[in-house]
């Protein structure tokens, strides 16, 4: 994709620093905490039983930090020939 397609598609190109800022703006706006404190809450399970409606932006939040995955659930197969 060219430089110029990307422009018209409204895509910015962030550094690393400003999505950190990001999401330690966005935890400190929504919950009051640094974005290190919603990151180890999270891997916690702290937030697990937490409702959308009670505290909105947690969503946001939860998108747009670097949140360790769960693996799937499949069990590696080989394929047979």
């Amino acid at each position: 994709m060219s430089v110029l397609a990307k422009k018209r598609l409204g895509v910015k190109w962030i550094t690393r620093k400003e999505a950190d800022a990001t999401v330690e703006l966005h935890a400190q706006r929504v919950l009051g905490i640094s974005a290190q404190k919603f990151i180890s809450n999270w891997k916690a399970g702290k937030y697990r039983t937490l409702d959308s409606d009670d505290c909105p932006g947690i969503i946001e939040l939860a998108l747009i930090a670097p949140l360790p995955r769960r693996t799937s659930g499949r069990k590696k197969r080989t394929r047979s020939r």
